[in-house]
C-alpha cells in the first residue's frame, strides 16, 4: 500500500515537473488534441470580442438617449416660445404700425347660383 501512495506521489511531482519543462509538449497530447485546443482559442477571441461590442453599443445607445433628452427640452422651449408668440393679443400688437388690423366681423359664406 506504500507503494501505491509513493507511485501517486511520483505521478503528481512528474506532472508538476513537467509542465513546468515543457516535457508534457512531447507526449503527443498536446498534438492530437490541437483541433480542440484551437476551437477553444477561437471561442475566447469570440466571447472577448462580443464584450466589446457590447459595451460600445451600450456607450453608444446611453450617449444618443442623453442627446435625446437635451433635444426634447430644446423642443419644449421651443413650443412654449411659440405660444406665447402666437396668440391674438400679441399677433394683433405686432402688425399695429403696419396698417394691417383685425377683423370685427365673422367671415360670411356668399353662395354663388349656376347659370
Amino acid at each position: 500500500m506504500s507503494e501505491v501512495k509513493e507511485n501517486t506521489k511520483k505521478k503528481k511531482g512528474v506532472g508538476l515537473r513537467s509542465l513546468v519543462s515543457g516535457d508534457f509538449l512531447q507526449d503527443g497530447k498536446v498534438v492530437a488534441n490541437l483541433p480542440f485546443i484551437l476551437f477553444v482559442v477561437f471561442l475566447m477571441l469570440v466571447y472577448i470580442s462580443y464584450g466589446y461590442y457590447a459595451d460600445n453599443t451600450i456607450r453608444s445607445l446611453s450617449k444618443e438617449e442623453k442627446r435625446s433628452e437635451k433635444l426634447y427640452s430644446e423642443l419644449q422651449s421651443l413650443m412654449e416660445i411659440y405660444d406665447q408668440e402666437s396668440l391674438q393679443s400679441t399677433v394683433a400688437d405686432k402688425l399695429k404700425g403696419k396698417s394691417i388690423y383685425e377683423a370685427k366681423d365673422p367671415p360670411r359664406v356668399m353662395w354663388i347660383g349656376k347659370k
